[in-house]
Parts: structure tokens; sequence; C-alpha cells
């Protein structure tokens, strides 16, 4: 289908639905809660509860305290010219420390001032410590019906399979999901990074609709790289050979996302993500369009101030490389290139007492498909973390 058709075809069904009567914006459905992920940080994305200030402005500050342990273990082969294929095993571990203080500064009733300082340590290797820095900072601007944020701040997607990042811009959001006719949010910026080649530059286009026990989510992205990426194999590419799928990255990404979520009970809903993307690789000579999804089934509600509540789900990814701008998981999907990759994901979060979580989680992947040069990617993590919220 051709692209054009498709944005005009989400933006003809999303916006004229905000004509309705103010009547219509009040009618709703029957309310059911739908938590969000538990990979989202529950005291970073969610709304804190406003104390009461009789004066403003006001500052507020909470945090959290991780500490993270994973294992991976990671396989597959190469063509050498002139040597066959070649078989590439590796077993890595990783165990991190990370503080993180949100310092609010409330304005009035609907504005507030956001910021972030963080502070990560690097166990396993020291020079890659990151001592306190900040690292958000926005206004913040809500009424019952709007939001706009402007800055710097965390851009976390439906479930974090296409982007979970840090980013420089703005987004609005006019509506609400849960009410006639639902919600649409612009965003417009780019992405964190240490140089052009590790930024991207893009806008967002996403609508949100709540009907009884059923949401639906869309969503339209379209993303560049702030410079263009050098050949995956410059050594190859003088020759007029390409990589294909064994290369690495794009320099343009267009991805459209559906999302539908039923909730079964108030523990138990089931999710159902299909994808679509169209990219191309300017210097690899590189252009394709992809479709895939991801299932998940959770289970449980996640209550940080209550002991013993827990959460738990499961995934099943069938998800191309051109789809993922930055993933959330914390397995390693950039080391199936452009192949995509396949499998199972797993994971538990427990609360051990008011404000203590512990969660464990691990993943069985391997590639989607095949390359001229490389194949059998195969990777499996296990990890464990332990987060205090203050």
């Amino acid at each position: 289908m051709n692209l054009k058709c498709v944005l005009l075809l989400f933006i003809l069904t999303a916006i004229p639905m905000f004509c309705g009567s103010s009547q219509a914006a009040r009618s709703s459905t029957l309310p059911v809660i739908v938590p969000d992920d538990v990979q989202s940080d529950p005291l970073e994305d969610e709304e804190i509860p406003r104390t009461q200030k009789s004066t403003y402005p006001y500052v507020e500050v909470h945090g959290d305290y991780r500490w993270l342990w994973g294992k991976g273990r990671f396989s597959a082969y190469s063509e050498q010219l002139g040597k066959g294929r070649r078989r590439h095993d590796e077993a890595v571990y990783l165990a991190t420390r990370r503080l993180r203080i949100f310092p609010f500064i409330h304005l009035n009733e609907h504005t507030s001032i956001r910021t972030q300082l963080e502070d990560n340590r690097n166990d396993k290797d020291h020079n890659q410590d990151h001592h306190l820095y900040l690292g958000r900072l926005y206004i913040q601007h809500e009424t019952e019906r709007m939001k706009l944020e402007a800055g710097r701040f965390n851009y976390y997607l439906l479930d974090g399979n296409v982007i979970d990042k840090k980013v420089d811009g703005l987004r609005f959001r006019l509506g609400q999901k849960g009410t006639s006719p639902g919600s649409i949010t612009l965003f417009a910026g780019q992405t964190t990074g240490a140089d052009d080649e590790h930024r991207k530059i893009g806008w967002s286009l996403f609508h949100s609709k709540r009907n009884g026990r059923f949401q639906s989510d869309t969503v339209f992205l379209d993303f560049r790289n702030a410079s263009h990426l050098p050949p995956a194999f410059p050594s190859l590419a003088a020759y007029g050979i390409y990589p294909e799928r064994a290369g690495r990255g794009f320099d343009r990404q267009r991805i459209l996302q559906w999302r539908g979520l039923y909730q079964f009970q108030p523990d138990f809903r089931a999710s159902l993500e299909l994808l679509h993307a169209w990219v191309r690789h300017e210097a690899d000579q590189y252009s394709q369009s992809e479709t895939g999804f991801v299932a998940s089934l959770i289970y449980g509600e996640l209550d940080e101030r209550k002991q013993g509540s827990y959460e738990a789900w499961i995934r099943y990814y069938n998800q191309p490389s051109s789809t993922i701008l930055y993933h959330t998981m914390d397995a390693d999907t950039t080391f199936f290139r452009r192949m995509g990759f396949r499998g199972w994901g797993i994971r538990l979060d427990y609360i051990l007492r008011p404000g203590l979580v512990w969660a464990v989680e691990g993943f069985s992947l391997k590639n989607r498909q095949d390359a001229s040069l490389a194949g059998s990617f195969h990777e499996y993590v296990l990890g464990t973390s332990l987060t205090a919220y203050f």
C-alpha cells in the first residue's frame, strides 16, 4: 500500500473524531483500568499524586535505586572469504547500579518543571561509569483534556517494542483514551546520542481509544539518522559487494504500529501488536518493507505500595529489525543486525515490601531471517534486578 495513503487514512480516521460535541466527550463506557507495561518504571512515567498545597511554587522530590545483574550467551556463524564458514560463540555478563532523583518544581496546579539527576555505575567496567548528571529537563502543562511537554524527556511508546529512549523535543496530547473519541498525541524532535551518527530526528502521530475492556492504539513514526550512516563493510563496498541483512542500521525508518489490548479480568489481559516498516540504507544500497508482530499475556496487578503484589508476562516476538528504533528489552536486539528476531521473553515483578521491587526475566531469541554473509544467530539472556523507591 502506498505510504502516503496509509498516513492520510490514519489522519482522516483519527482527527475528525475530535469534532464531536462536548457531551460525547463526557460520555464513556464502564471504565476499566489498564496498567502500564511492567518494563516501564512505575514512578517514572506515571503521574505522582499531587500533594495539596496552599501556595505555589513548591518542590517535590522522589527517586529510585536499582541493582541489575544479567548474563547472556550469543552464537552465530559468518562467511569468511576463502575460509568458508566460521563459528562465533560468546558469553557475557552485566552488573550495574543506578541512582535516579526526580526533583519536580510545581509552578501552579497545571504547570511544572521536571528534572532527573542520574548516576550509573558499571561494576564490570568502571570506564563506562556515568557520574551524577542531568538526564532530563522539561516543562509540563497538563489539564483534563490536554498535555504538553517540551524539553528533554523519555519517550516510552506502548510496550517499548519500538522506542524507549530519551529525546529532545515537544509532545502534545489532546483528549483522553478512556473517553470518546480517545486521545491523539503528536511528537516532534530528536533522540539523544553522542554524535549525529547516533542520533535520530523524526516525528510520530499516536491515537489511543479504550472502549470497555478493549483498547486500540495506532501510531505512525517517521525517523531518519541525523547523518547518513557509512557502509557496514567498507572493504566489500569498494568491490560493489553489499551485506544486505548482514549489515547494521538504517538511514530512515517509517513504522506503522497497531496494538489491540483486551482485559479479561482486572488481573489478566492479552495484547497483540502488528508492525510494518519501510526502511533504507543509502551507503549499503539497501531498502526493505517488512511486517511482524508481538503477542503478550500479562497476569497480576503490580502495586509498589502493597507487599506481595506481583505481575508476570510472557511474550512471543516475531519482529523485523526495521521496526525497532530503541527496544526496551534488556536483551540485545542489535545483535541480529537487519535479520530481525523471533522467540520468547518472560518476566516477573514482585513487591518484597512497600517500595522494594524484585524482578527476574529471561529471553530466548534467534534470527528471523538468514543473510548471505551470516546466519544461525542465537541469544539467551537471564537477568534479575532489585529496585528501591523513595
